[in-house]
């Protein structure tokens, strides 16, 4: 029986999550400013969710959806709480509203930093896809 609660992000959350993103090691960029991330729940705020323990925020994952694929953007757990199943509630949480809304495809993105989490993904179902190239370009620099 899991211990904590999923609930969706409300704005209060933001110092915790971004407290939980560093304590996990995920790379933060300007994507992830407040302004940035309060932005994007404008379009799908039911894909941002948040595990929750005794009031403490233990885990993450920001959903999006560009109306033709879903993607999935920094699944994370603090450290003291991983290897208790909380990630992969959450990705499988945000998989199913996915399916709720009929998306076809899901895409997530792993930094070559933290590459050792795909044989984790892989236990899940998902694939490697070695025909594509990712390519980034930075519109903005402030902040």
């Amino acid at each position: 029986m899991k211990k904590f609660t999923i609930r969706t992000y409300r704005i209060s959350d933001y110092e915790a999550v971004q407290n939980l993103w560093k304590a996990a090691g995920l790379y933060l960029s300007l994507s992830d400013t407040r302004e940035e991330l309060h932005r994007m729940l404008d379009k799908h705020p039911e894909l941002f969710l948040i595990a929750e323990q005794k009031g403490i925020l233990i885990g993450t994952v920001l959903g999006s959806f560009d109306g033709r694929r879903g993607y999935i953007h920094h699944l994370a757990v603090l450290p003291e709480y991983q290897h208790r199943g909380i990630g992969t509630f959450l990705l499988k949480t945000l998989e199913e509203k996915y399916r709720s809304m009929d998306v076809v495809k899901i895409h997530l993105f792993i930094e070559t930093e933290n590459a050792e989490v795909e044989s984790y993904y892989q236990k899940l179902g998902w694939y490697r896809r070695d025909d594509l190239i990712m390519m980034s370009k930075t519109l903005r620099t402030d902040n």
